[in-house]
């Protein structure tokens, strides 16, 4: 067991000095490059801000710092569409990411800002075509949802609510009508009763059909607004976003999200 601990705590070591020398050389890097920009030397900061894009395990801001300095450089010799392209790279990386204003050029802030109406305005395009598909190719709600219940649930695939809904409308529709017709009959047989006490038993015959009846009905109205609501929760609320980024040099990829 000692010795296990032993060797975890030289590895230890070693990963936490590997990391402060990787920390410390890339500080020396960009003090290096930004002391070249500053002395005139852009083409030198130029070489050297491309060489750290070398370096393993960057992270999103040392990423963001190379492509400055290397836009930076080449708007200094002239290359501004070149450097248009390395702030669009800059941006995919941190889409938030902003100039100080009083600490960099007019010169510089400008180009900065086309470079981002250009990269937003490229990004609204290719997100355009996404939202219009998916639009498109929502389910709309058909004449099924007016004629019966659970019909529409049925007919778009949602079977365990459709089938439910359904059942329960016939149920209740059916029920409906059969005791309209008991009713109808027996409110026949007590109007043309002449015994009092027949004619009392037989009402109360076709009171329990007719309550029984609205009770049917007051149901099967019930189910179709229960019906009618399900259709448009499930068609209305429920939408998907897709989100493409493109990050030149290092990553792409596509985002999914589902909103309830």
């Amino acid at each position: 067991m000692s010795r296990r601990i032993i060797a975890f705590n030289i590895f230890f070591v070693c990963s936490v000095t590997f990391a402060l020398a990787q920390n410390n050389s890339l500080r020396s890097a960009f003090l290096t490059i930004d002391s070249l920009y500053n002395a005139g030397s852009y083409l030198s900061a130029e070489v050297e801000a491309r060489r750290l894009l070398e370096y393993a395990n960057l992270s999103d801001t040392a990423y963001a710092e190379i492509h400055k300095y290397i836009a930076f450089s080449l708007i200094a010799q002239g290359k501004q569409d070149l450097a248009k392209e390395r702030f669009a790279m800059l941006l995919s990386i941190c889409p938030t990411y902003s100039l100080d204003p009083v600490l960099t050029s007019p010169k510089i802030l400008a180009i900065f800002s086309e470079a981002r109406q250009a990269f937003l305005s490229t990004k609204k395009t290719a997100q355009e075509p996404i939202a219009a598909s998916l639009m498109s190719s929502k389910p709309a709600v058909s004449y099924r949802t007016i004629l019966f219940p659970g019909w529409e649930q049925l007919y778009t695939g949602r079977k365990t609510p459709g089938t439910i809904l359904l059942c329960a409308g016939i149920a209740t529709l059916g029920s409906a009508f059969t005791f309209e017709v008991l009713r109808s009959s027996a409110r026949q047989d007590y109007l043309a009763e002449k015994d009092q006490r027949v004619i009392d038993s037989r009402y109360k015959t076709y009171d329990r059909y007719y309550k029984a009846e609205i009770a049917s009905f007051v149901a099967f109205g019930l189910t179709y607004i229960i019906s009618e609501i399900d259709v448009f929760t499930a068609t209305s609320n429920s939408s998907l976003t897709i989100q493409s980024s493109a990050q030149t040099d290092r990553l792409s990829g596509i985002t999914f999200s589902l909103h309830f």
